[in-house]
């Protein structure tokens, strides 16, 4: 790391805000006012000001006091951070914290894991420039992105028990789409992940209704004759695909009995997209792999599985096991699924597992099934 004024990285910089129209300066250094509140960190807001084929700048503003949590982008290729007003207390993950202010310019590495605190009496305001890889910039088709968001903003939208469909960057993934949802709601896929091979998770009729011309369809392993068209990822590996980061999480039972998910047979998966982890458990227990996740941003996990598993007190002894800082339930009402008629007890189970989370994890409820 090279800070106090780096000359470099200072013209790097200015070299880029030099290409952007006025209008657009005077919005990477001003107030807060279009700002979006970053998820998790209190008075912490960040604006994105370009978003071109080989970089994008963003635009940040820190209240007196307040942290932006320990985070990486592990999309940029480099990243210059530039203090224009007030002062920060800046850790790089394993290194000794430094005083930066006004006018001074932080030179990163591309991932490198980060945390700042604005420890002066006055708003802070920085400017960040993130270099992309190659594969984005392809991806962008030269022009600029449409619908960018700041990494925090991640569009969330259940479709049904564990369909998901999350978005970033104009980049759309689908989780496990079934055909049982309405698909009217959802978007073309960019990128689907399929974490087991039931129909509820792996459908071809969703998948071909979802997916983009040439869009990758992650699939486990063992699922892959199933679908062959399907790129296969086992337990463990780890991918990019479609330009996002893709890890293949264990996801199989503790207790005996049918029905059986033996070891090896599906895949929970965690995405990179703009920096935050996200982790889609698939149906699973709380395996020894699950448990040794880190730093997860947004978790989806099932619960009321068959045979008693994970119920509410298990599921939420396991999310407070690798504590993400936000939660979100799926693949809880087996009774729908059979039935189309709700579980009696749905909302006792939901309550149940929110009073169980531990403190500072945030659950998140959100309407999986038709009321």
């Amino acid at each position: 790391m090279r800070m106090s004024r780096d000359v470099r990285c200072a013209s790097v910089l200015l070299a880029v805000l030099s290409t952007a129209a006025p209008a657009v300066y005077a919005q990477a250094v001003g107030g807060a006012e279009k700002a979006r509140p970053v998820t998790g960190d209190p008075g912490i807001s960040s604006m994105p000001v370009m978003d071109r084929p080989d970089f994008r700048v963003l635009r940040d503003y820190a209240e007196p006091g307040a942290t932006r949590r320990m985070h990486s982008h592990d999309d940029a290729t480099y990243h210059v951070l530039t203090v224009v007003t007030g002062q920060l207390r800046f850790t790089i993950e394993g290194e000794s914290p430094i005083d930066i202010t006004q006018g001074q310019v932080i030179d990163l590495k591309g991932g490198a894991r980060h945390t700042f605190t604005n420890t002066g009496t006055v708003a802070a305001t920085i400017v960040e420039v993130f270099g992309k890889r190659p594969a984005a910039a392809a991806a962008s088709g030269g022009a600029t992105l449409s619908g960018s968001r700041p990494p925090e903003d991640i569009v969330v939208t259940p479709l049904l028990h564990a369909s998901v469909q999350l978005e970033y960057g104009g980049k759309v993934i689908q989780v496990d789409p079934w055909s049982q949802a309405d698909l009217t709601r959802a978007k073309l896929a960019d990128l689907i992940l399929v974490t087991d091979d039931p129909v509820h998770h792996l459908d071809p009729k969703a998948i071909g209704h979802l997916r983009k011309p040439g869009a990758p369809v992650v699939v486990p392993a063992a699922s892959q004759a199933k679908f062959t068209d399907g790129t296969p990822l086992a337990n463990g590996e780890s991918k990019t695909v479609a330009g996002v980061a893709v890890e293949a999480i264990a996801a199989y039972d503790i207790k005996p009995g049918e029905p059986s998910h033996p070891k090896g047979k599906a895949n929970g998966y965690v995405v990179t997209l703009g920096g935050e982890r996200i982790y889609v458990a698939g149906v699973t227990e709380c395996v020894p792999e699950i448990k040794a996740l880190r730093d997860i941003d947004v978790a989806f996990v099932p619960m009321n599985l068959p045979l008693e598993r994970m119920l509410p007190s298990a599921a939420a002894e396991c999310v407070n096991a690798f504590k993400p800082k936000v939660v979100y339930l799926n693949h809880y009402d087996q009774s729908w699924v059979g039935s189309e008629k709700a579980m009696p007890n749905r909302a006792a189970t939901i309550d149940a597992f929110r009073k169980a989370l531990a403190p500072g994890i945030e659950f998140r409820d959100a309407q999986w099934y038709p009321e």
